[in-house]
């Protein structure tokens, strides 16, 4: 027989609603938690610490806005053909979320699990074979380099600091140091660790699931993109993107 399923996230009757266990308006409408951490419990079905909280509120902010990358694109083009679906513009642009731009955090988050899960002394070694079987692959190791900041990403530099201060369980920046150092070694010179290497860090640091950690970055994107939509409604570029693309790509047979 068939188990009948079940969920633990929302209840209701006919004078309270409930969010897991916590009565909506008589508790949180009123100073119960602010929107992450009570975002969080939501999510992950337990409590948060202060520390975590902090933590996700700066990962949030940074992952919020990345300027005109393919998914603000996306979004600001879609909103100009069917302006009247907001909806719909946004959730082009979060479709964008993927292995190349954000959901990177994901793809470094697997290679940090698999350093944690071996001795210290041994991940030295382990981070030159990874390094080594993505250079054989001629794949781009997730959570470094970027196209705009050098010699270091601002952003990872203050993540790391901010995770290193809150007396973050070491153990995944540790590992995404590791890796970095390997990267160095195999490239002749400096890689930067960028944002998503080092949110992969601090959210492995703080119990995050590999598999969620990516509905973070669309939480946060989701942000960011309404932000593109009202800037698009005072200041359009849609257009011009498109007509700035049809010159620049000729036709050829």
């Amino acid at each position: 027989m068939t188990k009948t399923p079940t969920t633990s996230l929302c209840r209701y009757t006919d004078t309270a609603i409930f969010y897991r266990d916590r009565d909506l308006v008589g508790d949180l409408m009123q100073g119960g938690g602010d929107f992450v951490s009570i975002m969080m419990r939501h999510i992950l079905g337990r409590d948060i610490p202060e520390r975590d909280v902090r933590l996700m509120n700066a990962i949030l902010v940074v992952m919020m806005e990345h300027g005109l990358t393919p998914s603000a694109i996306a979004t600001r083009s879609v909103y100009m053909s069917a302006p009247e679906n907001l909806q719909g513009a946004v959730s082009a642009g979060l479709l964008a979320v993927g292995s190349q731009f954000v959901g990177t955090i994901e793809n470094n988050a697997r290679l940090l699990d698999r350093l944690v899960a071996v001795p210290e002394a041994e991940r030295a070694d382990l981070s030159r074979a990874i390094v080594r079987d993505h250079k054989a692959r001629r794949e781009h190791i997730p959570g470094f380099g970027h196209h705009l900041h050098s010699p270091d990403d601002p952003r990872a530099m203050k993540l790391l600091e901010m995770g290193e201060a809150e007396g973050l369980d070491s153990g995944h920046i540790e590992a995404l140091r590791s890796l970095g150092t390997a990267v160095d070694e195999a490239a002749g010179r400096h890689i930067t660790i960028n944002a998503t290497g080092a949110t992969a860090a601090l959210l492995g640091g703080m119990g995050i699931p590999v598999n969620l950690m990516r509905g973070f970055a669309v939480i946060s994107r989701a942000a960011g993109l309404v932000a593109h939509i009202a800037e698009e409604q005072q200041r359009p570029s849609g257009r011009h993107i498109w007509q700035v693309v049809d010159k620049a790509i000729p036709f050829e047979e």
